[in-house]
């Protein structure tokens, strides 16, 4: 039984030519790769698919998908274009199959048109609530509303965590705290190297001035909606470090 693997995608640029179809081959992959429109799509979003069949099992299938993904990644930021994979079909936006593919919701919904009504309401709100914003609370917005546009779940999520942080600034340590940093710091071992010394020194110094992102928020979120909500956001913030530091994707943010 031959598998296949197919990786449907767009760009963020948009695609002007209506039919698509082009064959690749390359020594990295044992089969051709097909590009061409995925029926079923949303065609006015501009999604595209590439398709290569005839691999002995899922494994080799899955690991020439991943190939690829991992190489259209690199050259859409490269280019810069853009590509946002349809993860509809799986974690990395790869589908393994054998024999037809089946997916159980191969549609995108439409976006949901703005009515004129929608509109002058919406103008309406913005002039009754202009007023100025400080620097955090601008930048706050500006993140929320770019996190609103088609991009992946996981850049979204990043943009809104990031609201949130910035509208938690860090408040400058009591001099209570900087005595016991400064006492931590006098405890360094005489014999520690000076790679050593300086890296826990400016460490402590960064503390000693202002409280940690972490102390940050959970104060202010504490303060304003609760402490439910803050070990909630804790949470979120959590996966954020996991997804940044250690490319574990976060859960639950489709």
């Amino acid at each position: 039984m031959a598998y296949c693997f197919e990786a449907r995608f767009r760009m963020a640029r948009p695609i002007t030519q209506e039919k698509l179809e082009q064959e690749f081959q390359d020594p990295k992959f044992k089969r051709p790769l097909e590009l061409f429109r995925p029926h079923g799509m949303n065609t006015l979003d501009g999604w595209l698919a590439v398709k290569s069949c005839g691999y002995a099992d899922n494994a080799e299938a899955k690991t020439s998908g991943a190939l690829f993904h991992d190489g259209l990644l690199i050259v859409a930021a490269k280019q810069p274009v853009g590509v946002e994979f349809y993860r509809r079909v799986g974690p990395d936006g790869i589908h393994v199959y054998s024999g037809q593919m089946q997916l159980s919701d191969p549609e995108l919904p439409m976006p949901t048109p703005q009515t004129h009504d929608n509109l002058k309401e919406m103008m309406a709100a913005a002039v009754e609530s202009a007023a100025s914003l400080t620097a955090n609370r601008r930048i706050a917005a500006e993140l929320l509303n770019d996190s609103l546009f088609n991009m992946s779940p996981e850049a979204s999520f990043l943009l809104r965590v990031s609201a949130v942080e910035a509208l938690c600034p860090q408040a400058n340590q009591t001099d209570a705290f900087k005595a016991i940093v400064d006492g931590v710091r006098m405890s360094i071992p005489e014999d520690a190297s000076p790679s050593d010394r300086d890296q826990i020194e400016r460490a402590l110094k960064t503390l000693a001035e202002r409280q940690s992102v972490r102390s940050a928020y959970l104060a202010k979120i504490k303060s304003l909606i609760g402490n439910d909500q803050a070990k909630k956001f804790d949470g979120f913030y959590g996966q954020r470090s996991k997804l940044l530091h250690e490319g574990t994707r976060p859960r639950d943010i489709g």
